[in-house]
């Protein structure tokens, strides 16, 4: 069975090259833009954005966005500044203290942890994260613990867990029943961090993915003094922690850069980063925010240049309210991007110091851009991964193709171990490494706002979809017959093929072929990255192609007469008809776009 990346290569080798599709009206684009783009302004930028700490809703986070709109304003950038409320969670402190001991280490809690004013339990070593029990993720809504056998002596305790701090691992600790949550940081540091998984603001539909559970975060030295102190008896732990939770006003810049000749209705392409940020947020994302910032002007200076139109977005609520600001983004203008909406850039974590290896996560319709800028630009062969529930994708119910490019330090060299910590400043960024991951955004974005040929690749998504119906098939051992959606991803493979065989269609000068081109991407984009509804989001939680079909695997769990086999059916059953119906849209999207184009 073809893996994503393979047939992604396979694709590539009968596609055209880097120096192909870069070219024309595209590279003089990205010429002009760059040449708009230095280092002393890159340098200007971050060095402003990271004066402040940042949370969301902070005077920090203003007064950074502040600087962002008069930066703006004077450049003469048409720009909006929304405000609206979102729920927000600021961990404020954490104590872990031992009965009876001097024992007081440094810690902290997390955003939507439990808060308490003091609660206490014998503690209980649960080992590593991987040792704990899995959470049934058959629905995404109210989840529990698969199997609890071996774990009743948790109830009522305080539990230590080595690892970095998660949503899931907290879900399921509060699901045994545990009181309290100590994480152990396998290094010697501290990571702020989120353990909701919630998306968004949340909704009487979600707002009981929000844990009651307290947790606190203690580094790995005074993680292995407690568990000493364990293995000599029986030890009683108290665990405090503060956090601010509850509605705050937020604030989200939003520049908007059309085409000298554009109407309303012009097609655009959304780039978005997150504004707040843990600290100082040097690389985190202070450095990425002055990317973006330059990028709108050297755009807005040329965007005669442009066939589509460009929206750079700031996003506030990344950290501490799980993407609140890009999902009301995407709640609020969601009839706007589903007309116009072409595709979706992430930028987030760039120009980190001494960074070496290059990555993209891509859907799979981009994954072929994303291999030939990279490859043309830095000599690096990336394969992309799949974008997961996280750095503000929160378009996939609308249907937004998605790109994001990294460029990260190695292991070797401690790896980005500032992340998420007071140490996150200024001197973390490289200008040349940032100008280097600027040019990848901005001969990406140059090529969906001004090739002649609009580079998504709808072949590559079949592929990918039908190996993720293959590889739900056989998780359920056979007992779910996904054949006849396989067989309808074969004909509107051989529909599209016939109609475009070189893979590219050509300029359409009414600049409405493109989004033509995205309403037969779209339905076949929710129901690879949305486990549900399109409207409401799913929880943060899920990273495997076609998330609706996770209860396959039951099927080859449990034997047909049990309630979890007949309800995992039922389920699978209306997926499958879903998924189906998806098809069947893309099918007769295609065909009106290829009579258009016989007719033309």
């Amino acid at each position: 069975m073809r893996s994503f990346v393979v047939g992604i290569i396979a694709w590539f080798a009968l596609t055209v090259t880097a120096s192909e599709h870069v070219a024309g009206q595209a590279q003089e684009l990205t010429s002009a833009v760059l040449g708009a783009i230095t280092t002393e302004h890159l340098d200007t930028h971050s060095r402003e954005i990271t004066r402040y700490e940042r949370p969301s809703g902070s005077p920090g986070e203003n007064a950074a966005i502040d600087y962002i709109a008069a930066t703006l304003a004077g450049a003469g950038v048409p720009f909006e500044v929304h405000e609206f409320m979102g729920y927000t969670s600021n961990p404020i402190s954490a104590s872990v203290t031992v009965r009876g001991t001097d024992f007081d280490p440094q810690a902290i809690t997390m955003s939507f942890s439990g808060a308490t004013d003091g609660v206490e339990g014998i503690a209980v070593d649960l080992g590593a994260l991987s040792d704990l029990p899995e959470l049934e993720i058959g629905t995404g809504e109210r989840l529990f613990v698969r199997d609890t056998r071996g774990f009743e002596h948790v109830r009522g305790k305080v539990v230590i867990v080595t690892g970095q701090v998660r949503n899931i691992p907290t879900r399921v600790l509060q699901e045994l029943g545990a009181v309290a949550a100590i994480f152990v940081n396998p290094e010697e540091r501290l990571n702020d961090l989120i353990v909701t998984s919630t998306w968004g603001t949340p909704s009487l539909m979600s707002q009981h993915r929000l844990p009651t559970l307290p947790v606190a975060h203690i580094k790995k030295s005074d993680g292995d003094r407690l568990r000493a102190m364990m293995a000599s008896g029986e030890v009683t732990v108290r665990v405090r922690t503060e956090v601010d939770e509850g509605w705050k006003p937020l604030r989200l810049a939003v520049a908007r850069i059309t085409p000298g000749d554009a109407d309303e209705a012009t097609p655009y392409v959304l780039l978005g980063g997150h504004i707040d940020g843990w600290y100082y947020g040097g690389t985190d994302e202070g450095a990425s925010n002055a990317a973006m910032l330059q990028m709108a002007i050297a755009y807005h200076q040329n965007r005669d240049q442009m066939k589509h139109g460009l929206v750079v977005a700031w996003w506030p609520g990344h950290s501490n309210a799980r993407y609140a600001g890009s999902t009301w983004f995407a709640d609020t203008f969601f009839d706007e991007l589903r007309t116009r909406g072409l595709a979706y850039l992430n930028i987030d974590g760039v120009g980190q110091i001494d960074a070496e290896r290059f990555g993209a996560s891509t859907s799979p319709a981009l994954a072929e851009l994303a291999i030939d800028i990279v490859g043309g630009l830095t000599g690096q062969t990336v394969r992309p991964g799949r974008p997961g529930r996280n750095s503000d994708q929160a378009f996939n119910g609308i249907g937004l193709p998605l790109l994001q490019f990294s460029h990260a330090r190695s292991e070797e060299d401690g790896g980005y171990w500032w992340w998420h910590t007071p140490d996150d400043t200024y001197d973390k960024i490289d200008f040349d490494v940032l100008r280097t991951d600027t040019e990848l955004y901005v001969t990406a974005i140059s090529e969906l706002v001004a090739a002649p040929a609009y580079p998504v690749s709808l072949p590559l998504e079949l592929d990918a979809l039908a190996d993720a119906l293959t590889e739900r098939e056989a998780e359920s051992d056979g007992a779910l017959d996904l054949s006849e959606a396989r067989a309808r991803v074969d004909r509107l493979r051989e529909l599209w093929t016939e109609a475009f065989p070189g893979g590219l269609v050509t300029e359409d000068p009414t600049r409405t072929l493109d989004i033509a081109i995205l309403r037969a991407l779209r339905p076949l984009h929710r129901i690879m990255f949305v486990p549900g509804s399109d409207y409401h989001p799913g929880p943060g939680i899920y990273g495997r192609p076609l998330p609706g079909l996770e209860p396959a695997r039951i099927l080859a769990e449990e034997a047909p007469a049990t309630d979890r086999y007949g309800f995992a059916m039922a389920q699978l059953l209306r997926e499958r008809n879903r998924i189906l119906e998806a098809i069947d849209q893309a099918t007769r999207a295609a065909t009106d776009l290829t009579e258009r184009r016989a007719g033309s």
